[in-house]
């Protein structure tokens, strides 16, 4: 009898059992009129006929009251289990249906709720995804082109060490070089200081030798001398003292001669004298030069000793510098690995993120779904009444909470901006933006929209401007209006995606 039953509806399965009861009533009428006489038999049968058609008011009654709440229940059921969150729910009359009604109504609320904070954070993960995906892109090429820089730097860097490990040795070589001309130069000196002393003993000699000629040629005029009176004795003597005078003649012709050699002598050691001297002179000259030589010789080698040390030092430090940048570009070809992994998780998140937008998209939000212009103007006074009376700080705190803030609102959220130097203070959206210089930024048609917007809060405290910017998800141009008030050093700003 049940199975039967259950394939009927809830309003022939009531029909039928207040038929069966107004039949039962009914049968019981007849069978109490049959079985009395008279006028009590006519009052039972007006009391059937009377209660019969109240039964079947009463049973009409429950069935229409109770079929049609469920069946507008199971209407609404049937619109939210497609998807479709803008039904109303409307409880009509108290009781059980009127409750389900309201559950209804509840369960239609929480899943647009639901809904709606999913689409709101799937599209901020998204949007950040594709964000951090492109960032990514960035330093991956970044990450390549440094690392072929350090590669080109290894290899310079292992030439440069070559080069100064060759440095290093000449500068060894030289300094061996230089400590063998340095004794070279000292025994030079010592030589030159010998013929020094040498050319001054031989100029002393020569002083001797003509003290010497300067005695013989003395003595040469004196026998002369002695000449010359021994031939006037001659004469005097006459014939007697002739062999004495011829003897006196030849002393004379002798002493002259020998004065005549001795004067010669004396010329070729004065010249010669004169010649040792300027020898003198410059054999001085020469050890003078030859000690200056050395002390050069000497102050050079202490420089290329230095020189030497210093390029040890250098190759030492080159390796160390060689060995950190092959340590910098293993570490930089494991963070191109890393921000490879980093792209592809943030693809993947991206991915996850459309998808799952995707699986909501079932749902339909109404007008609810998105932020309208009132609302955009709301958010922004309320931005503006928080401000003036919490302050600046706080009310950038507020709006950098993002999701956690009060600032939130679907796709509606605020941004702010510094009326001065056009720096992003605030956004409720993209916190990667906060610092950045904003008076440059364009939309996708190159227009320097927050540049314009910011002018005109400055010349009439607000308005509305219109723009095109990128759709976070579809990537497709949008047209976006946005709200804008100016309070102190602010320009505070909230976009609403125009449909």
């Amino acid at each position: 009898m049940q199975m039967i039953l259950a394939n009927f509806s809830l309003r022939a399965r009531l029909l039928a059992v207040f038929g069966l009861v107004i039949l039962l009533l009914g049968g019981m009428t007849i069978a109490a009129a049959v079985n009395t006489e008279g006028s009590v038999s006519a009052i039972i049968l007006a009391c059937g006929i009377i209660g019969i058609a109240i039964a079947a008011c009463a049973g009409w009654w429950v069935t229409a009251s109770i079929t049609d709440s469920i069946f507008d229940a199971l209407k609404a059921a049937k619109r939210i289990a497609s998807g479709d969150l803008t039904v109303s729910v409307q409880a009509k009359g108290g009781g059980e249906t009127g409750e389900l009604m309201q559950a209804l109504q509840q369960l239609s609320d929480r899943l647009f709720e639901v809904v709606s904070q999913v689409r709101t954070g799937t599209t901020t993960v998204a949007t950040t995804s594709s964000q951090i995906n492109r960032d990514n892109s960035s330093l991956s090429a970044r990450t390549e082109s440094q690392a072929g820089s350090l590669e080109e730097t290894a290899s310079s860097i292992e030439e440069l060490t070559s080069t100064v490990k060759q440095n290093a040795d000449n500068a060894q070589q030289a300094h061996q070089l230089v400590i063998s001309a340095s004794d070279l130069a000292v025994k030079g000196g010592n030589v030159v200081g010998q013929v020094v002393d040498t050319m001054g003993s031989i100029k002393e000699s020569s002083r001797k030798i003509v003290d010497i000629i300067s005695v013989i040629d003395g003595i040469a005029f004196q026998t002369n001398i002695l000449a010359l009176n021994a031939a006037v004795e001659a004469a005097r003597a006459g014939e007697q003292g002739r062999g004495f005078a011829v003897v006196a003649s030849e002393v004379r012709t002798l002493a002259q001669r020998s004065a005549s050699a001795a004067k010669e002598i004396k010329e070729l050691i004065g010249d010669s004298v004169e010649k040792v001297d300027a020898g003198g002179r410059l054999v001085d000259d020469a050890g003078r030069t030859m000690n200056e030589i050395v002390e050069s010789v000497k102050y050079i080698a202490g420089i290329i000793k230095n020189i030497s040390s210093a390029s040890l030092e250098q190759s030492a430090g080159i390796e160390l510098v060689n060995s950190a940048i092959t340590h910098i570009d293993r570490m930089t070809q494991k963070n191109a690995m890393l921000v490879e992994d980093a792209t592809k998780t943030a693809t993947g998140l991206n991915q996850q993120a459309v998808s799952l937008l995707h699986a909501v998209s079932a749902f339909n939000l109404g007008a609810r779904e998105y932020g309208n212009d009132e609302e955009a103007i709301a958010l922004v006074k309320g931005g503006v009444a928080m401000m003036q009376e919490q302050g600046r700080e706080a009310f950038v705190t507020e709006i950098n909470k993002l999701s956690k803030g009060k600032f939130l609102n679907r796709d509606l959220y605020l941004s702010a901006y510094d009326a001065n130097t056009f720096k992003v203070i605030a956004h409720g959206s993209n916190p990667r933006v906060i610092g950045q210089n904003a008076e440059q930024v364009k939309d996708t048609d190159g227009r320097h929209f927050i540049n314009e917007m910011i002018g005109i809060a400055k010349n009439k405290g607000g308005g509305w401007i219109e723009y095109k910017w990128a759709h976070p998800i579809t990537n497709e141009d949008t047209i976006k209006n946005a709200y804008f008030e100016k309070c102190g050093d602010l320009v505070i700003t909230c976009g609403v995606y125009k449909k």
